[in-house]
Parts: C-alpha cells; sequence; structure tokens
C-alpha cells in the first residue's frame, strides 16, 4: 500500500475542490468518500479522515465509523498491503450537508498550511523503521477514536497525531512529525488521566455502596 507522489501542479486544496464539486448534493456512503479519495493514497484519505476530530468536542456516532477506517488504513501502510475494510463501514451514510462542511473545513485548513509547509526534515519521512512506528502510532490512535467517550478531548487529541503524521508524509515535511509525537504523549497521558478517575471513582462508589 504506496503513498502516490502529489502531483506538484495541484494542491491539496484544489483536489478537494474537485472532489466537492463532483460530490455536491450527493447522500454518499462512506465507501463512496472512500473510493473518491483513494486515488490519491492512504495518506491524503488518512488526513481528510481525521479533520473532523480536530475540534475539542466529541461527535457521537462518527468517531467509530471514521476511527475503524482509520486503523484499517494504518493498519494497511504498516503490512505494505491494503486491508479490506469491514461492509457496515463502507455503508455508514453521510449527508450532503456532512460531506460539504468536511471538505470545506479542510480545505479552508489546508490554504491556510500550504502557505508555510515546505519539503524538509526528510530523513523522518524516509526511514522504513520510522513509516512503521508512524504507522503503529496511527493504528493505536484509531482504535482510541473508537471508544465512545463523551468526553472533551477525548477525539481531538488521537486525531491530531493521525493528522500531523500523515500530512507530513503528503507534504513531505518532516516538521510534522515532532508535532505528532508532542501529541500522542499528551493523548497517551491524558488517557491514562481519564483511567485513573475512572477507577478512582468505582473506588469510591464501591466503598459507599458496600
Amino acid at each position: 500500500m504506496s503513498e502516490k507522489p502529489r502531483m506538484e501542479d495541484r494542491s491539496i486544496a484544489d483536489v478537494l475542490q474537485q472532489l466537492l464539486v463532483s460530490l455536491e448534493g450527493k447522500q454518499l456512503k462512506l465507501g463512496d468518500l472512500l473510493a473518491a479519495l483513494k486515488e490519491q493514497g492512504p495518506f491524503f484519505m488518512l488526513t481528510i479522515l481525521s479533520v473532523p476530530f480536530l475540534q475539542p468536542l466529541a461527535l457521537p456516532g462518527v468517531s467509530t465509523p471514521f476511527g475503524i477506517l482509520i486503523a484499517m488504513l494504518s493498519l494497511g501502510i504498516l503490512v505494505s498491503r491494503e486491508v479490506a475494510i469491514p461492509r457496515r463501514v463502507h455503508a455508514f451514510q453521510m449527508p450532503p450537508k456532512g460531506v460539504r462542511v468536511l471538505f470545506r473545513g479542510a480545505i479552508a485548513l489546508f490554504r491556510k498550511l500550504e502557505r508555510w509547509s515546505r519539503p524538509r526534515y526528510d530523513r523522518l519521512l524516509q526511514s522504513k523503521r520510522l513509516r512503521m512506528l508512524h504507522a503503529v502510532l496511527m493504528l493505536v490512535t484509531g482504535i482510541l477514536l473508537l471508544l465512545p467517550l463523551p468526553i472533551p478531548f477525548s477525539n481531538s487529541l488521537p486525531a491530531y497525531v493521525v493528522f500531523f503524521i500523515s500530512l507530513g508524509y503528503l507534504l513531505r515535511d518532516g516538521l510534522m512529525i515532532p508535532l505528532s509525537y508532542a501529541f500522542f504523549v499528551l493523548t497517551a497521558v491524558y488517557f491514562a488521566l481519564i483511567a485513573f478517575l475512572g477507577i478512582e471513582g468505582m473506588k469510591l462508589l464501591f466503598s459507599r455502596l458496600i
């Protein structure tokens, strides 16, 4: 499962704008969106799939199918082959308004990022071992997105890990990689804190019931 090189004369925002026009007004299944993005490669798909979760609040009903897709695509990068996506995920319905919001938000974001991003620190992107590590980090954070936690930042912190890793490979900008590491550490600390508070809360509850 190799990443296709991005065309030098077309930015990510331009590709998304063209896709938005072709998909405008359609009620899509998630599988249809995946097929539309597939030509651009796995890192492009991962970048787009992470965008809805970059805001602090959790997205009920969306994080599970998107999390499965992120995990499966990351696994595909790890094993260097395409991994089959479950049929139920393919069948997940995306309303036209949701498609518009997703693409317009992504287009605005990428227009800003592409102004200052440039190819650099390619050692962080060329290493096969680091590529495998990055796939594992995205796989782990994709699994975390599956957790139905109605808690602020429970979606956004894992999503930033996926976003910066995939964007780094997409733009060939190695500066994104240290940012992804920082967010992975924050994610690990945050979820460890949630687990600790949950365990302590259960202990307190049982102590009062007994």
